[in-house]
């Protein structure tokens, strides 16, 4: 079997991380993978260490006139039994450039933004693609609401490998001497790309509510992003500039949650979040919103606590009973950690993801 793994993306986060574990699976099992991307995506020189060849249109510039030729012109190169479009541009454009091939096609959706009506919405799902995956319940329930039948949708959980995430907790003092981060401190952290849908001024704002109650805790807010200076004039209104640490990304990210006794996630739109699965996997309770995936990820009052995405006080007051009960943090943080070794690696995101290909493929 040959698949075409088309990403219009340029950037690179969780989506490419699962990408990368989709090709790497494929490629065990003796499938031919190639990739389409747009100039300049950083996922080429991934693809290019996998050994996979790289094909390259504008992506990114829908109007231009050489676009859909080159599209084409790919698709007829390549030869795909299966086309993979990884993201939501990759639909409608490698989509509609597809209409009228006979090649198999299916995307995972990976957010849990509503799905309306029109090209934009339902439609890609129902006539640019054979398939959907869903990487959550949550956006399963999205894609029925937008008119996409029962049938065509699967939900495929992300994966990650457990192995880099376990037992950092071990190396917590020299994690916190890297970050910078005070020895004895009660360590909340929150990592991802920092943007208004993650949520990160409600947690500041959470935050405040709590921080006289625990001198000791501070707030890590690991990622860069377009959000990242009005969150520090957030903290210096708030009078916790010393409290609140925005280093921007920090590479390796395990320092992060090798330093950490909570981990929270505040998204208002979410899908499997990435960042969570690894907190569990480092077995950190957590406290997240109830957007996207996350209280898949998360059982309220078992591995964490589950609050409305938004509410400043209810975020507060679950991460004060952690924070006041060390304790239960323990019990709660591994029990996630054995719960998501069940559910959510990487050695079961492949074969699944296989399986839906192979029906697709079945005359």
């Amino acid at each position: 079997m040959r698949l075409l793994h088309v990403l219009a993306e340029t950037g690179y986060s969780g989506g490419e991380v699962q990408l990368r574990l989709l090709i790497e699976h494929f490629a065990r099992a003796g499938h031919d993978n190639h990739v389409l991307l747009a100039p300049g995506a950083k996922f080429a020189a991934t693809a290019r260490e996998l050994g996979v060849p790289v094909h390259e249109a504008p992506l990114r510039r829908w109007w231009r006139p050489d676009l859909w030729w080159k599209l084409r012109a790919t698709y007829r190169r390549v030869q795909p039994d299966v086309l993979h479009f990884a993201c939501g541009r990759a639909l409608i454009l490698g989509g509609l450039a597809a209409i009228g091939t006979k090649t198999k096609r299916f995307t995972i959706r990976r957010i849990d933004y509503p799905v309306r009506p029109g090209l934009l919405g339902g439609f890609r799902y129902t006539q640019l693609c054979d398939h959907t995956i869903a990487i959550c319940d949550a956006i399963t329930q999205r894609l029925l609401a937008g008119g996409v039948r029962p049938e065509r949708i699967t939900r495929v959980y992300d994966g990650l490998d457990p192995a880099p995430w376990t037992g950092l907790q071990a190396g917590r003092a020299a994690a916190r001497a890297r970050l910078g981060v005070p020895p004895a401190a009660q360590v909340i952290s929150c990592a991802g790309v920092l943007r208004p849908r993650k949520g990160q001024h409600v947690l500041i704002d959470a935050f405040a509510q709590i921080a006289n109650d625990f001198p000791a805790a501070i707030l890590f807010l690991a990622g860069g992003g377009s959000e990242h200076e009005r969150l520090r004039t957030q903290a210096k209104r708030l009078g916790l500039s010393g409290r609140v640490f925005l280093p921007g990304p920090v590479k390796p990210v395990f320092d992060v949650y090798a330093a950490s006794d909570l981990f929270v996630m505040p998204s208002f739109h979410e899908g499997l979040c990435n960042a969570c699965l690894e907190a569990s996997f480092a077995g950190l309770p957590q406290v997240v919103s109830d957007a996207g995936g996350n209280g898949e990820i998360v059982v309220d009052g078992k591995t964490g606590a589950v609050v409305p995405k938004g509410n400043a006080h209810a975020l507060a007051a679950a991460m004060a009973r952690y924070l006041g009960n060390p304790a239960m943090a323990a019990v709660h943080g591994e029990a996630g950690r054995v719960r998501s070794l069940a559910m959510f690696t990487a050695d079961r995101l492949g074969p699944e993801v296989e399986a839906v290909v192979q029906r697709l493929l079945r005359p």
